[in-house]
């Protein structure tokens, strides 16, 4: 047994090595998360009108975006951003260039907002921080609303969903609120932007069950456009960065170290005998 306090150091000795081997990125990686959402809040007087940017930060790689949240209809009413289109739209911000538009609808009825677009090819990936989009309206009477995110979907040009943090803040309106003075946020003209209709006209609170969903169509705009009609396929579904031991290979190390720690204690501890 005298034998017994040298391998038991051995084998912290082992784990502390393998442990300082772990990847550090992954400090960083939070770090760096992208943030979306409203960054400033806001307070105007009763009948104002006001714009409202959709920003990101931080972020890196972005070529799609799927955003929906929420406000109190009635505290703010929307206004629409392109009357060539029927309904009530946001206008785009000058982050993403003008590419696939599956969704841009606003409800009024519902105070949600939902907008599913994509760049493509040969439009590169966007990284840092500016303007997504742009929500026109007009405040109806006193009081406050958040404008509430209820969903946020980013991804890269392959495809792969990138982490992101919402960003919410309130939007009052106030008697003796000092009046805005209008400088008008730089909006992508709306008919840059190619229109993919949706399969069906469901409530914009959900997807359609049967509309592409947001990681199928960045990577499938990051291909030529095609001369004749194609059917785009629906079901391609998100790529995620699962476990992988070419990843995690230190865990094979520790492994590894572990078990040659404990096979050369029964080894001695038998010599013992």
């Amino acid at each position: 047994m005298k034998h017994q306090k040298p391998v038991i150091t051995y084998l912290l000795i082992s784990m502390l090595f393998c442990l300082s081997l772990l990847p550090v990125g992954g400090a960083h990686a939070q770090a760096a998360t992208a943030r979306v959402g409203v960054f400033d809040p806001l307070t105007i007087p009763p009948g104002a009108d006001f714009e409202i940017p959709i920003q990101v930060k931080d972020v890196t790689g972005l070529y799609a975006i799927d955003l929906e949240f929420q406000f109190d209809p009635a505290i703010l009413e929307a206004r629409d951003a392109d009357p060539t289109l029927e309904g009530v739209q946001m206008g785009y911000g000058e982050f993403l260039e003008p590419g696939l538009l599956l969704y841009n609808k606003i409800d009024n009825q519902t105070g949600t907002v939902q907008v599913v677009i994509t760049q493509i090819n040969p439009a590169e990936p966007k990284s840092g921080s500016g303007i997504l989009f742009v929500l026109y309206g007009k405040a109806l009477k006193t009081g406050s609303t958040e404008l509430v995110i209820t969903k946020l979907q980013l991804a890269s040009m392959e495809g792969l969903e990138i982490p992101a943090e919402k960003v919410e803040a309130a939007i009052k309106v106030e008697e003796g609120a000092p009046a805005i003075e209008a400088t008008p946020i730089p909006i992508v003209d709306p008919t840059s932007v190619i229109l993919i209709p949706t399969v069906a006209p469901n409530p914009i609170s959900t997807l359609a069950p049967t509309a592409t969903p947001l990681p199928t169509l960045a990577a499938a705009a990051t291909q030529p456009l095609p001369t004749e009609p194609q059917t785009v396929e629906t079901e391609i579904p998100l790529k995620a960065s699962g476990f992988s031991l070419a990843q995690n290979w230190w865990i094979v190390v520790l492994v590894l170290a572990v078990a040659a720690g404990l096979a050369i204690h029964l080894f001695r501890m038998k010599s013992q005998k």
